[in-house]
Formats: C-alpha cells, sequence, structure tokens
C-alpha cells in the first residue's frame, strides 16, 4: 500500500484540472499509449493531488496499463451513469452496480466484445482537519461475447455551449463561474485534480476544463440548500443546473473518450 498525504491549500492550482478519478486515469493510459510518459508515471500523475489519499489493495493499475497494449483491438471509454442512465456500460449486473454508486467507470473492449470494467471504490477516512480517502480500483470482467456498440461522438460540445448560454440567459441567479479556481473543499472524494497530458490538443484542453469545472460546480450546488424567492424560482433554478450538469457530463464523456480512442494500439 502505498500512501501520499499532502498539504491542501485553499485552491486548486490553476495548472491542475478537476476530474473524476476515472477520467484522470484513462487520460494518462492514453498519454502513456502514446509513448510520453512510462506505466509508473502515468499511474502517479493519475492519482492527482487535492486530497490526502492513499491507494488501498486492489487493481495494480501499473498492471493494468501494461496490459491495455497487449489486449487486440483494444478501446477504452469513460462512462459518468447516474441511476436509470447506464448507457455504455457493460455488465454483469456487479460491474453496473458498483459503477454507478461510484458515478464513474473506465469500460474497456476487445475485438468489439466487453472486456471488463474498472471503477475506483473511495473510503473517506480521518477528523475534521485531517481527512484523507483510500481508493480501491476494481477490476470486474465483462460478460462474455457481449458486443459493445462504438462510442457516440455527438455534439456534446455545443450543446454545453447553449446550456452555458441558457444558464446565463436565465431568469434564476447562479453563482457559476467554470474559469474561477476550484475550492479544494469543493472537490469530492471521487475526484482527483492532475495536469492534462502534454499531447491533449489546445481545443480539447479547453473544453475538457470547461466541462469539468461545470459538472463539479453544478453538482455542488445541487447538493446545496440555496434559498429561492418562491417555489417556481426554485424550480427553475433546479431545471437549469440539471440541464448543465447533464451536458458538462457528456461533453466530459464525449472529450476524453476521443482524446484516449486516438491514443489506443
Amino acid at each position: 500500500m502505498s500512501e501520499a498525504f499532502p498539504d491542501l491549500s485553499p485552491q486548486i492550482p490553476r495548472d491542475l484540472v478537476p476530474l473524476p478519478r476515472a477520467a484522470s486515469l484513462l487520460l494518462w493510459a492514453g498519454a502513456y499509449l502514446r509513448g510520453d510518459v512510462g506505466p509508473d508515471d502515468a499511474v502517479s500523475i493519475a492519482h492527482g493531488a487535492g486530497h490526502r489519499q492513499r491507494t488501498a489493495d486492489g487493481e495494480d493499475l501499473f498492471d493494468w496499463m501494461t496490459q491495455l497494449r497487449r489486449l487486440p483491438l483494444a478501446q477504452a471509454r469513460l462512462v459518468l451513469p447516474q441511476p436509470g442512465r447506464i448507457a455504455g456500460l457493460i455488465g454483469p449486473p456487479a460491474a453496473i452496480t458498483r459503477a454507478v454508486m461510484a458515478e464513474q467507470a473506465i469500460v474497456v473492449t476487445a475485438a468489439g466484445l466487453g472486456e471488463h470494467t474498472l471503477v475506483p471504490e473511495v473510503d473517506e477516512l480521518g477528523a475534521d482537519g485531517a481527512r484523507g480517502v483510500e481508493v480501491t480500483w476494481s477490476r470486474i470482467p465483462g460478460t462474455a461475447a457481449q458486443v459493445v456498440p462504438p462510442a457516440n461522438s455527438s455534439g456534446a460540445r455545443e450543446e454545453l455551449l447553449r446550456a452555458l448560454r441558457r444558464a446565463a440567459d436565465g431568469s434564476a441567479h447562479l453563482d457559476l463561474v467554470p474559469e474561477e479556481p476550484i475550492p479544494q473543499a469543493a472537490l469530492p472524494a471521487g475526484w482527483t485534480a492532475a495536469g492534462l497530458p502534454r499531447h491533449v490538443p489546445g481545443p480539447a484542453r479547453h473544453l475538457l476544463t470547461l466541462a469539468a469545472r461545470t459538472l463539479l460546480l453544478t453538482r455542488t450546488e445541487l447538493a446545496a440548500e440555496t434559498a429561492a424567492p418562491s417555489l417556481s424560482g426554485a424550480s427553475r433554478r433546479e431545471q437549469i443546473l440539471r440541464e448543465l450538469a447533464d451536458a458538462s457530463r457528456e461533453a466530459l464523456v464525449d472529450q476524453v473518450t476521443a482524446v484516449v480512442a486516438a491514443e489506443m494500439p
């Protein structure tokens, strides 16, 4: 078991992007497959910062990355599921249940068949002022001979921008500024703050950052109890937030999967 308990600063540094742990791992797995970084460094960087954290026994991520290179016609995609919204996941039921509970997973296929699902499971440790997390990665084999449809590259970027414009023009007041630094305290246990691989092009880098920050901020706002001037105002505010969350989630999945697809052997 490896441990790393860095000091927490008030804000996430601007050169780091808040990401679901599965997104960070998949991006750096792509960097390894591209040949930009070794598997040990890729795993270390993917862990990121933002929490006092340690990695528990579970799937060895070094071995997982190196095995990706040996899978025939391998593809890996990010999935950010929710209850009732499990598109992109593969069986068995245990994999779907864990992915939904974690709200994230990496689905790996080989020659178009479901190979396995990789899911981070996070336990919070410690008391106030010294909180940390323990992360265990579980690899669940896919259902035999399950054919997985190709990833759908939709207009996720355009829909995110439209949702941001609708929020800006809406009557509900939202204190969301995705470009501003994110407080460390706002980072959920299932997320980390990591740098993006250097080969990610500028437009993709901008969209990844915007989508991830918007998703994180809308999650935080939806969980908060904010007073509204009326019931209709509260309903309108929740509707705008859910539209933003859905659009940013789709954009993040779309962009991470697109970046990594170009790196798979």
